[in-house]
Order: C-alpha cells, then structure tokens, then sequence
C-alpha cells in the first residue's frame, strides 16, 4: 500500500474485489474519475472519499486520509498508514470496525501515548460472553495486527507479547465459537508461545487452562484435559484466572463422566480461588464459579440440587448473554431428565432463538440436552431444537479416550 490517497483507495478497492465498474455504480462517479485519483492524476475532494468510504464499508478511513494532509499532519498520516498497511496485510479491511481501531490507534502512536494493552484484553474478553458475532472477529483481528505492528516497531516487550498471547487465545475462542475447531487449536498454540515468551507466569496458566476448559467441547480427549489443566496448576497454583480455568476444566471432565463427587470436589477448588479473587465484573470469578456449579448440578445433580444451582446463577448470568442462554439451555436439561420433556425443551428453545449469534458451547449444551429425551417423543419443538445443536461428536465421546 502506497502513501498517497490514490493508492490507498486503489488498494482498498482491491483487497475489497471491487472493479473500477462496480465502484463507479456505487458512489455516482465515472471510472475515468476514479482512475484519474488513483493514479493521482486528480486530487481527491471530500465527498469524493465519503462515497468511496460508503461503498467499500471502510468509513471513516478515506476521509480522514484527506483530513490529515499537509506538512503539518504527515506524521499522524505515517503512523495511520503504517499501522493500516500491516492490518491489511494480515486480515484484510473488513469494515468501518477495524478501521476505527486503526485510525485511533494510529492517533495515538502519532500523540506519543501507548495504549492500555490491559484493558483493551479485558474490553474483548467481556466482549466474546456478550456478543461473539462475525464483527467481533473482525475487530479483534484488526486488535492483533496492531499488537504485532508495535511488536515489530518498538520490540517484543514483555506488556506487548502479554497482550499479544490474551488477543490471541480470545481469537482462539471466538473460532470455535465458530465451529472453525482446527483454526482454534492453532490459535491456543500460539496463545501458550507467545504467554511463555513474555514470561508472565499468571498469562501463562490462564491460556493453557482457558484452553483446557473449552478444549473438551473442542475435540480434546479426556487425558490430553486433564493434563493440560493440571499442567496449569504445575506452572502455578497460586489464586489466578487461570487457576479458576484449570479447576473449571476440571469440572468439566467429571460432569461428563457422571462424577458427582468428583465434580463437587473440583468445584470446590473454583469456589477456594474464587473467594480469594477480586471480582472484576459481570463476567468475574464469581459468575464464571456459578455457571459452571450450575452446570455441574443440571447435568448429573438431583432436581433440587439443579433447581437451587439455578436460582443462584440466573440473577447473576444475566448480563453474561452467552454463559447465561447457555445456562438456559443446562436448566431444561436438568427438566428433561426429570420427565418434563416438553417444559425442558421450550426452555432452551427459548434461549437458542434469543442468541443473536450461534455458538458452539450452546450449540453443545443443545446436543447434550437431545441426548437425554425419549426416543419415542416427539414434536415440532423438538424438531426445531435440533437444529440448532452443534454437528458432530460432543465431548462425551472423549470420556472413553
């Protein structure tokens, strides 16, 4: 990608895989006009870039391109550049998100401040357990490539190569929130490389255990979960996030063996470093504790334990979207297998129809709860329940790995 506006706009247009055609139909001018800008023959007015910016979805990015012309903005206009020209080398330009990271990014750089890499990790990981949708991949994509222009630019600091292994298990997790399993599997790895890297003793148990938690829905065997959450904990025990993954992972493994006990057991261990966290919001150790003690007892609990397991996380999941339609979903699980077949059905299928997204932990919980109706029932809720069930074998099949 070049410097000037021409080029940019060329490149943009390309990556895009839009003819001078199409975009001379979308904004109202003629090829000629389009060409003469791209290879700079005509200068650029600002309603020219606004319809450019409209047809290619990359508002505002043209447009402040002409803004910060002029001796007197070229360092800002460097800095934008630079940074959009290693984004679009890595993800392409997709949308007005990315490129409003990037213009504020590069304002930022051009201002002399360094960005909050804590609390843009945190802004995404409260994200994923809101809305994981397509945009959101986007965005954090664009999020990446700006942490690795900075790492290329000012050197792997151990705060860069920290946050670089976070963004990079989230983008791990939104994939298999995708059903993209492979790709997810990738991204842990790469996640767990660059925590070692930065030598951050909590980021590394966090992203092998995050990855231990979720791995089990994501193909894992029972063995590689295990060894992966108490791999964890051999790094570190101390109270962390990460530390609350491992045990959570742990929870897992039991539920799904029918384990009760054992299950109980593990959530102790989440509840023992829950208490000794800060709870640091709505998607906190104490929501992340509830969720996963209410899933433990809608899945192998008794009725009353299920139902005290719910009155308990439904409050508190309810600004968690995802965990708490997931939840939903456990909850009508815990009414099938106590012979309210139809009531456990239309529970779930309520949340399911209310996620603005698929994904795949409730597209699980879908299949888990499939699992347990009569073979003989039958009716059009249940037709429509399945589907929205996640394809494939569930997690269950690890147990006998």
């Amino acid at each position: 990608m070049g410097d000037s506006f021409g080029e940019v706009l060329q490149s943009l247009r390309e990556a895009a895989g839009v003819s001078l055609r199409a975009l001379s139909a979308r904004t109202h001018y003629s090829t000629s006009q389009i060409s003469y800008v791209e290879t700079g023959e005509r200068r650029p007015l600002p309603e020219f870039a606004a319809a450019c910016d409209r047809a290619l979805g990359t508002t505002p990015l043209l447009t402040v391109l002409i803004a910060l012309d002029g001796e007197d903005q070229a360092m800002r206009r460097r800095a934008l550049l630079t940074t959009l020209t290693a984004a679009t080398g890595t993800v392409g330009i997709a949308g007005a998100t990315v490129v409003a990271e990037l213009i504020r990014q590069g304002l930022l750089d051009a201002s002399g401040n360094v960005e909050d890499w804590g609390q843009v990790v945190a802004d995404y990981s409260r994200r994923l357990v809101v809305d994981p949708s397509p945009s959101y991949g986007v965005a954090l994509a664009g999020q990446m490539a700006i942490a690795q222009q900075q790492i290329i630019t000012r050197g792997a600091t151990p705060e860069l190569l920290r946050a670089a292994g976070l963004l990079t298990q989230l983008y791990g997790l939104w994939c298999g929130n995708q059903n993209d399993v492979t790709s997810a599997h990738g991204w842990y790895r790469t996640a767990a490389m660059l925590a070692d890297r930065s030598g951050d003793t909590p980021s590394r148990v966090f992203v092998r255990a995050r990855t231990a938690s979720r791995g089990i829905f994501e193909g894992y065997t029972l063995r590689e979960t295990i060894d992966r959450a108490n791999g964890a904990l051999g790094i570190s025990n101390r109270p962390s996030l990460g530390a609350l993954e491992a045990h959570s992972a742990l929870v897992h493994v039991h539920a799904l063996a029918e384990d009760l006990a054992g299950g109980r057991r593990a959530l102790g261990g989440m509840l023992d470093v829950a208490e000794r966290l800060p709870d640091s919001g709505p998607d906190g150790p104490t929501a992340r504790t509830v969720s996963f003690a209410h899933y433990l007892e809608a899945r192998v609990g008794t009725p009353t334990t299920a139902d005290e397991a719910w009155q308990t996380a439904e409050p508190i999941l309810r600004s968690v979207p995802v965990w708490w339609r997931e939840a939903q979903v456990y909850y009508g699980l815990s009414l099938v297998r106590r012979g309210d077949v139809a009531d456990g059905i239309a529970y779930a299928l309520t949340a399911v129809r209310a996620l603005p997204t698929p994904v795949r932990t409730v597209g699980v919980a879908v299949a888990d709860l499939l699992r347990a109706v009569p073979a003989q029932y039958r009716s059009a809720e249940l037709d429509e329940l399945r589907g929205y069930a996640a394809a494939g074998d569930g997690p269950w099949v690890a147990l006998g790995s």
